[in-house]
């Protein structure tokens, strides 16, 4: 049978399976699986995740991570989690040789659920307005629900590959996790190219942003001053270096040069006060000057950026700014990491990484019916660079659309859910290609 037949099989597959495959991304949403670090509760999910794997008829894989050979020697491993009842999942559906091989790997974890009002429960996955909410729902559950619709789209037509497809769901990467995803490099889950399911939006993003969250700590002089002693408030100290943080983003947009692939996008590096915490908050009644102050922030990188650049350049920065600001003179702050530094990277240059664009090209067309958006550098920090920094496998990232990942009311938009099922679909053809093409 031609491709064309193939594709035109596949997209009736998509428009006769909608409700089921609808209903499968509701279903992972549904099934709570928070990472509260150092631990997590994925281990429903990831179950219920390997029996959806067994079904479509792949050879699954359930294993622990302390049982990966090497994980822990690794020099990317964070040694700060648990992972007990936290299993990696993959499945793979062997090809009958001859094709190229390819992964789509996701993770199982979500973010805290949070405290702010939810129009429907977190965990309800709810479809309502051509939209699937819940926590996950965008950020990904969604993404990897495609991916396992693929699957079964391609099975339930009779299509085999002659390349190798694997799928596979990873714990902890969320709050600078990424332990999970190394442990399936090291497991020898290595194709030719992965698929990072993240959501872009229907955008194919090539390399990814890093990042890290630091916390700023001060320590002041309290009380009042009845005998004229000098106080030095940890407040204002704290609340100065959020603006020395604010002023700090345009100086550092100023020394780096944007990467081309984010050159178009007119996002800059953006610096982010995430919190902050100053005074005895078990005081009845604040009436001395506050002797501490915390401050936690991220700051964004491009691909090759370290955190120590990062950190010389802020230092660098702030004793210059400090005749603008006397009380950082007084009152420094500590600056600790409060999660690992996610390395940015992009996928390795050559012939392959060339030839599967081309095919996630010719396969989104097909799919969306129009070209698909040029290719561009991610708005956000991800897992990629485990398998772009330490393993032989590219990642493109490339995902659902929709809105308020890690807030309340997230949500995915199921039409571009329902185009990324024949993305996904229409790329194992292409890569991997089918018997009798």
């Amino acid at each position: 049978m031609n491709r064309s037949s193939l594709s035109q099989r596949i997209g009736q597959w998509i428009e006769d399976n909608k409700t089921a495959s609808a209903e499968l991304a509701s279903r992972l949403v549904r099934i709570p699986s928070v990472n509260h670090p150092p631990h997590g509760n994925e281990y429903a999910y990831q179950q219920y995740f390997a029996e959806c794997l067994h079904n479509l008829g792949a050879e699954v894989t359930v294993y622990e991570l302390d049982t990966v050979p090497g994980l822990r020697e690794h020099p990317a491993f964070m040694s700060s989690r648990q992972y007990a009842n936290r299993p990696n999942v993959h499945g793979l559906f062997p090809g009958s040789g001859g094709g190229r091989s390819l992964v789509f790997s996701g993770h199982a974890d979500t973010v805290y659920e949070g405290t702010e009002p939810w129009q429907d429960g977190p965990f309800e996955g709810a479809i309502r307005d051509g939209r699937l909410y819940g926590r996950g729902s965008y950020d990904m559950k969604g993404g990897m629900a495609a991916a396992l619709e693929a699957g079964r789209c391609l099975n339930q037509l009779g299509i085999r590959l002659k390349g190798s497809v694997y799928i596979e769901s990873v714990v902890d990467e969320e709050h600078g996790g990424a332990n999970g995803t190394l442990a399936g490099r090291l497991m020898g889950v290595n194709p030719d190219m992965a698929v990072i399911p993240e959501p872009t939006n229907l955008v194919p993003y090539p390399a990814h942003l890093g990042g890290g969250i630091w916390k700023a700590e001060f320590s002041g002089k309290s009380g009042i001053g009845f005998n004229g002693e000098e106080l030095i408030s940890a407040l204002d100290a704290t609340v100065a270096f959020a603006m020395l943080l604010q002023k700090f983003a345009a100086k550092l947009n100023e020394q780096i040069k944007p990467h081309p692939l984010w050159s178009e996008s007119n996002r800059a590096l953006e610096v982010v006060v995430l919190s902050i915490l100053s005074g005895d908050t078990k005081r009845e009644l604040q009436e001395k000057l506050p002797a501490d102050g915390k401050l936690n922030f991220w700051i964004e990188g491009y691909p090759g950026m370290t955190d120590r650049q990062i950190l010389d350049m802020l230092w660098a920065y702030y004793e210059s700014e400090l005749p603008n600001y006397p009380i950082l003179a007084k009152c420094r702050p500590r600056i600790t990491p409060l999660i690992r530094y996610l390395d940015g990277s992009e996928m390795k240059a050559g012939e392959l990484t060339d030839q599967f664009l081309g095919a996630v090209k010719r396969s989104g067309t097909t799919a969306l019916e129009r070209e698909p958006a040029s290719l561009q550098g991610s708005p956000f920090a991800c897992d990629g660079f485990m398998f772009n920094l330490h393993s032989p496998t590219p990642a493109l990232i490339l995902g659902p659309s929709g809105s308020n990942a890690h807030a309340a009311d997230e949500y995915m938009d199921l039409d571009s859910y329902y185009k990324l099922i024949r993305w996904f679909a229409e790329l194992m053809l292409d890569w991997c290609e089918a018997e009798g093409e």
